[in-house]
């Protein structure tokens, strides 16, 4: 009954001083809908990349030159963990002996090599600048995200030969609503000096999936044949990346081993990494988690301050109800039922700002969905941690305010003016 008592008079409370109580609400109102949002945006994010990563098959692999550390430990080697940056850059660690070496691994149902080429295409006085990845065959059948829009693949036909599938963001750039195929744009490598007429074949299709390890999403990459990226690089097939297929998607970790271990092989003065779908996704959870959590902080000053202001506005208030106190305590009140209900009130305003976040929430996460690629989330977790904090504010902030009021004397109270 006394739970019951204060809500009500803790509720009249409120509603005699609408205005007060809306602004002593505000910091709350900001902090929890600056947390949700950022903690609804950052699970969005997490979903998609998970979507996207997942979308490319859980059984394939990268080979990948350094020693690369997804997990966040320490290396013992330090700074050189890494392996040498200027072979990471031109793709002298991998050869084609390695997917040589590879492809006779059990379980390996195939693998293939890129090779990154820097340049611009322009056709006509337009131009464009996609990421142009020089890619074997097979390349396709271990990387799903390949998709062709129109045209079609490089064959055993294309090798060496000039000639392009053109990506998304390319294709829209160059010829927007146009039909590419059979046209042919010219490839510049300033670097090289080099300027090389391909016919299109192909396009791929427009996707929101992405893979850091390919140093950008698909929609940015155009594609020529491995053989034919040796023109840009001297007359060498350089290897950035070896692509593997594995063709028992629970043995994944265990063929990635040995992988590593014969490639190492190979190589014995090299760092090599073999990166995998469970690495990327939890390199990539840790790090959106980071961000998150540290967004998060930051917006959660705000919280501090709608507490210190829940705290201030309860001490005037008990001050403006002195009389009213001391009125309570002389017909029975006892100093707990004073201390419920003005920890009631503190509590009602903390938890009312939080469901009023909730409702901004909502808005803001519609006007994003809306208006961005963004997809946000609002999880119960979300809902349920911000109702949470809103009664643990109210709790802690009102504590003071309520029992400065459940100690005064009932006598100076009822003299109080």
């Amino acid at each position: 009954m006394i739970i019951i008592e204060s809500i009500k008079l803790a509720l009249n409370a409120i509603w005699a001083n609408k205005a007060r109580s809306l602004l002593t609400m505000l910091g709350i109102i900001i902090g929890i809908s600056s947390v949700v949002t950022l903690m609804s945006i950052g699970e969005g994010v997490k979903r998609d990349v998970k979507k996207s990563v997942e979308d490319l098959g859980s059984n394939f692999v990268f080979v990948i030159p350094g020693n690369i550390n997804l997990s966040g430990s320490n290396q013992q080697n330090g700074a050189s963990s890494m392996g040498n940056p200027a072979n990471l850059i031109s793709g002298d660690i991998l050869n084609l002996d390695d997917i040589t070496t590879i492809k006779k691994i059990n379980g390996v149902e195939t693998a293939a090599a890129m090779n990154m080429v820097s340049g611009i295409t322009k056709y006509e006085d337009k131009t464009a600048s996609p990421i142009i990845a020089g890619i074997q065959n097979d390349f396709k059948d271990i990387l799903s995200g390949f998709k062709l829009d129109t045209g079609r693949f490089f064959d055993s036909n294309d090798e060496n030969k000039d000639v392009l599938i053109l990506g998304a963001d390319a294709k829209n750039q160059l010829f927007g609503d146009t039909d590419p195929l059979g046209k042919k744009v010219t490839i510049i490598n300033s670097a090289k000096k080099k300027q090389i007429d391909f016919e299109i074949i192909g396009t791929l299709k427009q996707t929101t999936s992405s893979n850091s390890f390919l140093s950008s999403d698909f929609n940015t990459i155009s594609l020529i044949p491995f053989s034919t990226a040796k023109e840009f690089t001297d007359g060498k097939e350089k290897v950035f990346r070896i692509g593997v297929k594995i063709s028992d998607s629970d043995h994944v970790k265990q063929i990635s081993e040995e992988i590593k271990k014969q490639v190492k092989a190979n190589h014995p003065n090299d760092d090599i990494s073999v990166i995998t779908q469970e690495d990327i996704l939890g390199a990539l959870g840790t790090v959106l988690n980071l961000l998150t959590t540290l967004l998060s902080a930051v917006a959660a000053i705000s919280l501090v301050v709608g507490g210190v202001g829940i705290m201030n506005i309860m001490l005037v208030s008990v001050t403006e109800r002195t009389r009213e106190i001391g009125l309570r305590k002389a017909v029975g009140a006892t100093n707990g039922a004073i201390l419920m209900q003005f920890l009631t009130e503190a509590v009602i305003l903390s938890v009312a700002g939080g469901l009023i976040s909730l409702g901004i929430v909502e808005i803001v996460v519609t006007i994003v969905k809306l208006k961005t690629s963004l997809h946000p989330v609002v999880t119960p977790y979300s809902v349920l941690l911000a109702i949470g904090v809103c009664v643990i504010i109210g709790l802690i902030f009102g504590i003071m305010p309520a029992a400065r009021a459940a100690k005064k004397n009932p006598i100076d109270a009822l003299r109080y003016e």
